[in-house]
C-alpha cells in the first residue's frame, strides 16, 4: 500500500530553511561588524584625544611649578594653549586644592565636570555629555596643590563615527540583500548531491537494483551517506538474490519427490498389477514423502532460526550433555557401519542459549560426518574452552573431504558437494543441514568454519561465547573480533 504524500510547503523545502539561515547569520554578523567597528573608531579617537589632552595639561603642570608664584606667567601659558587649539574648542581649567576655579578659558563648559572616567596616578579622566577633558595633579615641594585640566568638545567624534556609519550603512544593507541571493546559492550547490540521491532512490525497484548512488570522492558527510545506502543496496540485492535462489532450489526440491510420486501413480494404474506390486510402489511413495516431510521440515526449522530475535529468551545450557545425548543417538548407526567414534568433553562447557536449536546444531554436524566417512573410519568430537569466553566444539572425521572450490559454497542452503551421490543414497540429504548449522551458531553470536582435504576428511569447528563471561544477551564481542578465529 504507497504511503500517502504529504502536501509540499514551499518553507519546508531544505533549500529555503538553508537560504533563510543563511541569510540570519550574515544579519547578525553584519551587524555584529556593524557595532564594532563604530565603538572602535569611537574608542581610538578617545583614546587619541586623551593621549594628546595628557600632553598639554602635563606642560601646564610644569608651567605652574616653574612659574609660582607668579599666577599671571600661568594664566599666560594657559591662554597661549587655549588660544592655540581654539579650532578644536579646547578650553583650560585651572582649579585649587579644593577643585575650584582659579582661571578659566573662554570656551571652558560652564561649570566644572564632576563625571569621574579613568583615575590612574595623577592623571584621570573627567567626562560629560559634550566634552571630555584630562586632569592633572601639581604636587610639588613649596607650592600648594593644584589641579590643570584641558579638555575638548567630543562632537566632532560623533561626527566622525556618524560619518563611517553612513558610509557601512549602505554596504551593509547591499550585503543583507545579496545575502538571500548567496545563501539559495549556496544551499542550491549543498542540496545538489541529495537531489541525485533522492533521484537514484527513486529509480530503484525490487526487481532492479543495479544502479548505485554516485559517490563524489571527497569525503564529506554525503559520501558517507551515498557509501552507506550502496553497501545497503548491496546487501540487499544479495538477500533478494538468495532468496530468490532459495525459492528456486526449494521448488525443484519438492518437485522431484512429487514428481517420482506421480510418475509411480501413473505407471502403476497404467494396467492392473499385483498385490506385490502394489506393495512396493507403497514402499516407494512412503519413501519419498518421508523425504518430502523431512525436507519441509528442514525448511520451517531455518526459517524459524533466522526469525529468532536477539533478545529471545535463553538459559544458561551445557554442551557436554547435549553432545553426549547425540553422540547414545547416533552410537549404533556407527556401530552399523563399523565406524570408531572418539569424544573428549569438558563438562564445564556451558553457553546462554535455546537447547532445542543446540541439540540440532550438534545432531547435524554429527551426522554430516557419519554420512561422508566409509566404513572402517573415525568420527572424532571434541568439546572444551578456548581462550577466557568462549567454548570450541569441533567434529573431525576421516571421510571423503570437501574440494576446495566446494569449501566457500559448503553453507549455502540446498548446495552438495556430490549430488549424484547424494541422490543415489538411500539417506540422501538436500543441503539444507549445514545452512540450519550456521543459522543456529548466527543466531547464539558465534562462528563456524571448516577446513577439509580430499580423501583425508573434513574438521567443523563451532565457537560460542561462554556462559561465564556474560549476565545476559546479546553476547559480548565475537570469536572473530577476540582473535579466536
Amino acid at each position: 500500500m504507497p504511503f500517502p504524500q504529504r502536501r509540499k510547503l514551499w518553507w519546508n523545502s531544505l533549500r529555503v530553511r538553508l537560504t533563510l539561515w543563511n541569510t540570519a547569520v550574515v544579519l547578525v554578523a553584519v551587524m555584529v561588524a556593524l557595532l564594532a567597528v563604530r565603538e572602535g573608531l569611537r574608542y581610538s579617537l578617545l583614546t587619541e584625544i586623551d593621549v594628546v589632552l595628557n600632553d598639554e595639561a602635563k606642560s601646564l603642570s610644569l608651567a605652574i611649578q616653574e612659574f609660582y608664584p607668579d599666577h599671571q606667567l600661568v594664566i599666560d601659558e594657559m591662554q597661549r594653549i587655549a588660544e592655540g587649539h581654539k579650532e578644536r574648542g579646547w578650553h583650560v581649567h585651572w582649579l585649587d586644592a579644593h577643585r575650584n576655579t582659579i582661571w578659566a578659558s573662554p570656551a571652558a563648559p560652564p561649570a566644572p565636570l564632576t563625571q569621574l572616567a579613568v583615575e590612574r596616578g595623577e592623571r584621570s579622566v573627567w567626562v560629560s555629555k559634550s566634552h571630555r577633558s584630562v586632569e592633572r595633579r601639581v604636587d610639588a615641594p613649596g607650592i600648594p596643590t593644584y589641579y590643570v585640566r584641558v579638555g575638548s568638545p567630543i562632537a566632532y567624534i560623533e561626527e566622525d563615527v556618524a560619518r563611517l556609519t553612513r558610509i557601512l550603512l549602505p554596504v551593509s544593507l547591499a550585503l543583507l540583500c545579496l545575502a538571500p541571493l548567496g545563501g539559495y546559492l549556496l544551499a542550491e550547490r549543498a542540496i545538489d548531491p541529495l537531489k541525485h540521491i533522492t533521484e537514484t532512490t527513486r529509480r530503484l525497484r525490487p526487481s532492479r537494483l543495479e544502479e548505485r548512488l554516485h559517490v563524489r570522492g571527497v569525503g564529506d558527510e554525503l559520501d558517507q551517506l551515498a557509501i552507506q545506502i550502496n553497501q545497503f543496496l548491496d546487501q540487499l540485492g544479495d538477500h533478494l538474490r538468495q532468496q530468490q535462489e532459495f525459492v528456486a532450489n526449494a521448488a525443484h526440491e519438492l518437485r522431484s519427490p512429487l514428481t517420482a510420486i506421480q510418475a509411480s501413480v501413473e505407471v502403476t494404474l497404467d494396467k492392473p498389477r499385483t498385490a506385490a506390486e502394489y506393495e512396493d510402489l507403497l514402499v516407494a511413495i512412503h519413501h519419498e514423502c518421508q523425504h518430502l516431510g523431512c525436507l519441509v521440515n528442514q525448511l520451517l526449522q531455518l526459517a524459524e532460526t533466522e526469525r529468532v530475535p536477539g533478545d529471545a529468551p535463553r538459559e544458561m545450557v551445557g554442551l557436554a550433555e547435549i553432545v553426549r545425548r547425540c553422540l547414545e543417538m547416533f552410537a549404533p548407526i556407527a556401530e552399523d557401519r563399523a565406524l570408531t567414534l572418539q569424544t573428549h568433553l569438558d563438562e564445564t562447557a556451558a553457553v546462554w542459549g535455546m537447547p532445542l536449536q543446540l541439540r540440532q546444531l550438534a545432531t547435524n554436524l554429527i551426522d554430516n560426518a557419519l554420512k561422508f566417512t566409509p566404513s572402517g573410519g573415525m568420527v572424532a568430537v571434541e568439546l572444551g574452552r578456548k581462550g577466557a569466553g568462549h567454548v570450541e566444539l569441533t567434529v573431525r572425521d576421516t571421510g571423503i573431504g570437501i574440494p576446495p572450490a566446494d569449501l566457500a559454497k559448503i553453507f549455502e542452503r540446498f548446495y552438495q558437494v556430490d549430488k549424484a551421490r547424494s541422490r543415489a543414497a538411500t539417506d540422501r540429504g538436500n543441503g539444507l543441514g549445514l545452512s540450519i548449522c550456521q543459522a543456529i551458531v548466527q543466531a547464539h553470536g558465534g562462528t563456524i568454519d571448516v577446513t577439509s582435504e580430499v580423501g583425508r576428511g573434513s574438521t567443523f569447528r563451532v565457537v560460542l561465547p561462554a556462559a561465564t563471561d556474560r549476565t545476559g544477551m546479546p553476547a559480548p564481542a565475537s570469536p572473530r573480533e577476540a582473535g579466536l578465529v
